[in-house]
């Protein structure tokens, strides 16, 4: 029988209660290697079987595997920035559970919700999500570890209420989609911040700085005064593929700093990957 024939009589036996079955069944997906574990990625995606298959996958799941079943989500169609930030990260932490990140955004977008009292404008809603983050649960710029992994990867920043730029913005991005808000990421050169484009004038919250309200004009003379460019094609938002690739950029140089070449590798690796897919788009 060939090792897809194995897999698929697997199938069967996932949802199988018996201890040595579920034994058998975990060596027959590791002795397929990394086919065995993309296996279970895809039965994963089955709602009566999720359950099952996240549980062998705690287990099982390997770098390559995580690297691989990244690859193929960003390949396989519109891509979802929760699901993708995931993925990536559990290249890192291959054994990060399904629920690292949904739990807390979620409860951050019911805090949210609890403060507004409609009728409130886009902006006044936008500030409160800012008194949710920075001022209730005090999410910070994280300047002492700006070079550590742990300030890019968002189960750690959620965990540590610190991270840089980007990955606070994720934060704000994931909350505020929960709320309905139109936010959209936006990718200045040196500072990633969150832009809202509706209305005359483009509103930017720039998560960094405690999630402080820029107007274009105060973006531009900011970029101007580090000596960036302030061309207006850097001002509007960017693809989740443009977004996923900084946070990949990010990686490649904090772990290089760590002394793990091997990571910074496989995270340049997605850069690259992804670059090609934003210029197809």
């Amino acid at each position: 029988m060939t090792s897809d024939a194995k897999l698929a009589a697997l199938e069967r036996l996932l949802d199988d209660p018996s201890p040595v079955v579920r034994q058998a069944v975990a060596a027959e997906v590791k002795a397929a290697g990394t086919a065995g574990i993309l296996w279970l990625e895809k039965l994963a995606a089955k709602a009566e079987l999720a359950p099952h298959a996240h549980s062998l996958l705690a287990d099982l799941r390997t770098v390559e595997a995580s690297a691989q079943t990244f690859l193929t989500y960003l390949r396989s169609g519109p891509i979802d920035l929760e699901e993708a930030c995931l993925l990536l990260e559990r290249v890192a932490t291959p054994s990060l559970p399904p629920s690292a990140y949904a739990a807390e955004l979620d409860r951050l977008a019911a805090r949210t919700r609890e403060l507004i009292a409609e009728p409130l404008d886009l902006r006044a809603k936008c500030r409160l999500l800012c008194r949710v983050l920075f001022g209730e649960e005090g999410y910070r710029g994280a300047q002492e570890s700006f070079s550590a992994p742990a300030s890019s990867l968002l189960s750690q920043v959620i965990s540590t209420r610190r991270g840089i730029p980007i990955s606070l913005c994720l934060v704000f991005l994931l909350v505020g989609r929960r709320l309905g808000l139109p936010l959209q990421p936006v990718g200045l050169p040196g500072r990633f911040m969150v832009g809202v484009f509706r209305g005359r004038e483009p509103l930017y919250i720039d998560c960094y700085e405690g999630g402080a309200f820029r107007t274009r004009a105060d973006v531009q003379l900011m970029l101007l005064d580090n000596d960036l460019p302030a061309d207006e094609a850097f001002l509007g938002p960017v693809s989740a593929e443009q977004t996923l690739a900084r946070c990949c950029r990010n990686l490649v140089s904090q772990y290089e700093a760590q002394g793990d070449d091997r990571t910074s590798r496989l995270y340049l690796g997605f850069v690259r990957a992804l670059e090609q897919l934003d210029e197809r788009a």
